[in-house]
């Protein structure tokens, strides 16, 4: 409507334009809330989408870490576990060689006392 236009409407009638504008802004402000609401979701959602992307590539990261020290660990104890086995293989060996030793110089006295008697 134009200014001309408005100054001919009854007052009646300005008022009843008035309220509905009113209304409609009323309206426009509710939607407008309504929409900041779920703007301010989105907005959430989508940084909270990162932030579990980005926990989610950390864990991930822990996780290989753990695993990498698990594998170490693991790989550490299979050595120390050779390493002891070589370690009581060539005790077992110099006991046996010392029993060797032991039983021909045994053998060794046996024999030459047995020499001595004949």
């Amino acid at each position: 409507m134009t200014d001309k236009e408005f100054k001919h409407l009854k007052r009646s009638d300005l008022i009843y334009i008035i309220s509905e504008y009113q209304k409609k802004q009323e309206e426009l402000l509710k939607e407008n809330e309504a929409l900041r609401k779920k703007l301010k979701d989105k907005e959430y959602k989508m940084s909270s989408a990162g932030s579990l992307a980005e926990i989610s590539a950390k864990l991930n990261g822990l996780f290989e870490a753990a695993q990498q020290t698990a594998d170490d660990y693991i790989s550490q104890l299979e050595g120390t576990s050779l390493e002891e086995a070589k370690k009581k293989a060539d005790a077992i060996i110099r006991e046996a060689e010392e029993k060797a030793k032991q039983i021909i110089s045994e053998a060794k006295k046996s024999s030459v006392n047995n020499d001595n008697k004949y």
